[in-house]
């Protein structure tokens, strides 16, 4: 039965959804149509664009900090704008056109229309708050109050780099005059999409706040970001309950950017969906 896997945000920890989609692919299951928000928006996009759970692992293995550009004369200038005006002109601490740069190198700067399966990517208008998703030329897709659609003719690197951009983290992608930030602020895990694509089964992957403490929260990105899945918890409860299937890799002494643990967070994935391997085939008329 063919099926739609949804993928959350959650920085780095991002990564344990590639161990999902091998450990599908390893029992020959294979997402018809996929959605994502945030780092899962990335998986996604790789996964859409054609590449397999082993590739899309490696071209993770090759991000590193110096990914992430940091503005550091505009935060500089910033400062002393406000110490002198009393005005503060920066929107993100992070460019992100390196990262985008890299996205458009491995997806050859295709457009979305050239998706291999439907996809959905989401992000935020900052301005108005609408949900934007960007979809492939191969949804079917209803309009709704508060949603933006964006078909085809966007790059996967656009849709992407809109949808990682953490509020103060990243600076907002412009698009079409559009503020965008992270889609994770409102549509972290977009069960509710991929069932307007067609999906009849849905398996959702959610790396977001669990409920339990986290240790290790002492600086202002852990802070801020930590402050963020804890208000996503509360917005994400319905989609979990709408999914017919949740998978939550337990992930610990994980921080958003520890880069060097992506073989570790992986296989969390990879295990999280094995021993659910039982669930997803009686899901999906398997046995």
């Amino acid at each position: 039965m063919s099926f739609g896997l949804v993928l959350s945000g959650g920085g780095v920890r991002g990564s344990a959804h590639i161990g999902v989609l091998k450990a599908l692919h390893e029992e020959k299951l294979y997402p018809t149509m996929v959605s994502g928000t945030s780092a899962g928006s990335i998986v996604a996009g790789l996964y859409a664009y054609g590449y397999t759970p082993d590739e899309i692992f490696l071209c993770g293995k090759r991000i590193t900090k110096d990914f992430f550009d940091v503005d550091y004369s505009t935060v500089v200038c910033s400062l002393l704008s406000y110490l002198f005006h009393n005005t503060l002109g920066i929107t993100g601490l992070i460019k992100g056109d390196v990262l985008e740069n890299y996205l458009y190198h491995v997806t050859k700067g295709a457009k979305l229309n050239a998706a291999k399966i439907p996809v959905a990517i989401t992000a935020v208008d900052i301005n108005n708050t609408h949900i934007v998703v960007f979809t492939s030329s191969l949804t079917r897709l209803q309009q709704r109050d508060n949603y933006i659609y964006k078909r085809g003719k966007y790059t996967f690197a656009e849709a992407i780099r809109a949808s990682i951009a953490i509020p103060g983290i990243f600076k907002p992608k412009i698009v079409d005059k559009m503020r965008l930030v992270d889609g994770g602020i409102r549509a972290n895990l977009p069960v509710e999409i991929i069932r307007e694509m067609g999906a009849r089964k849905v398996i959702a992957v959610n790396l977001g706040y669990s409920g339990y403490p986290v240790p290790g929260v002492d600086d202002i990105l852990e802070i801020s970001l930590q402050a963020i899945d804890l208000m996503v918890y509360q917005i994400t409860r319905p989609s979990i309950e709408s999914a017919d299937l949740i998978i939550s890799p337990q992930i610990n002494n994980v921080r958003y950017n520890d880069l060097q643990k992506i073989d570790h967070i992986c296989n969390c994935g990879y295990l999280a969906t094995k021993k659910a391997m039982p669930h997803i085939k009686e899901l999906l008329g398997r046995y």
